[in-house]
């Protein structure tokens, strides 16, 4: 039976094939290529090292995909050849980075004629409310577009960086030799094929996780570390950042949760473009205060955060 529908399947795409004629090609399979870039300046083309590309019809179903698992060096010039497409109305996703080890869709295999735009998900993987490594870069690129009956077609998508690298490190820190973390607790780690914030059944909205690391000491003992989020965004005031003294067991940053909001924090410094800006250098600065011990001063990509309240727990 299986044998008898290869061959009638063969059958038909031989006679699709034998039909195009120059005369008439308007169910002829095009010559698609489709061209990524980037749309950040920051970002980098080196975090560009494979590409996933989704094609869903007029009706939002999912017709296919075309994969590239390593792209040698990714540049203006890389696209994609999306062969047998037929003259229509699609929907091409994109999501490209490195390898998939910390991300995943759902479902998690796409049916063709069944998975629908909307249902897509694409979220990071993490166990145990903890991300301990740092994730790869991702990017998406959505496009509509019309496949028409010319031979040869040229659609450009260029890619959006969808992470953000948090360098963090102080100054003034009272030097010790207890072993510390810098935290950033969210509840972001999916999203929808349109590149927008989403929640899936295995991550409920009032669910958080923490991406964490250690920090490493200078000479002088000032702790520094580097984190890397999913995409923040000035209307999402969900971030915290966070200081904690691993040997001691206690949170020593913010000294209350407001303190503490990342993007409130970013935007008393300065007001960035949070679309195309991917990395932030964040300083604590500390200073002794007589009445509360000790006193921090935030900096983030140069500009001083102005009416601050987070004040260091007195140890």
């Amino acid at each position: 039976m299986a044998k008898r529908l290869h061959i009638t399947a063969l059958i038909a795409f031989t006679l699709l094939i034998c039909s195009c004629t120059k005369e008439d090609n308007t169910q002829c399979p095009g010559d698609v290529r489709v061209y990524f870039s980037l749309l950040s300046a920051q970002s980098n083309p080196a975090d560009v090292d494979r590409m996933h590309l989704y094609v869903f019809d007029a009706n939002g179903l999912f017709l296919r995909d075309y994969r590239d698992p390593h792209i040698a060096s990714f540049n203006s010039e890389y696209y994609i050849e999306c062969a047998g497409l037929l003259p229509g109305s699609y929907r091409f996703v994109a999501w490209a980075g490195r390898d998939d080890s910390h991300y995943t869709t759902t479902p998690s295999a796409f049916a063709q004629g069944r998975t629908t735009y909307q249902e897509a998900l694409l979220f990071l993987k993490h166990t145990g409310g903890l991300v301990s490594t740092h994730p790869h870069h991702i990017f998406h690129s959505e496009k509509l577009a019309v496949v028409t009956q010319e031979r040869e077609q040229r659609i450009n998508m260029p890619l959006a960086q969808l992470t953000n690298t948090i360098n963090v490190r102080t100054e003034g820190f009272p030097s010790d030799d207890n072993a510390y973390l810098f935290n950033i607790v969210d509840n972001n780690c999916a999203y929808n094929f349109d590149r927008s914030f989403a929640l899936h059944d295995g991550h409920l909205s009032d669910e958080t996780f923490s991406y964490t690391t250690p920090c490493t000491k200078d000479d002088s003992k000032q702790l520094s570390a580097t984190l890397r989020v999913l995409r923040l965004s000035g209307s999402r005031r969900i971030p915290q950042l966070q200081l904690y003294n691993k040997t001691q067991g206690k949170l020593l940053f913010p000294a209350d949760e407001k303190a503490g909001d990342l993007i409130e924090m970013i935007l008393k410094a300065y007001n960035p473009n949070f679309d195309t800006t991917h990395k932030y250098d964040i300083v604590l600065r500390f200073s002794e205060d007589d009445t509360t011990g000790l006193k921090v001063q935030v900096f983030i990509n140069g500009w001083e955060v102005k009416e601050q309240g987070g004040d260091l727990i007195d140890g």
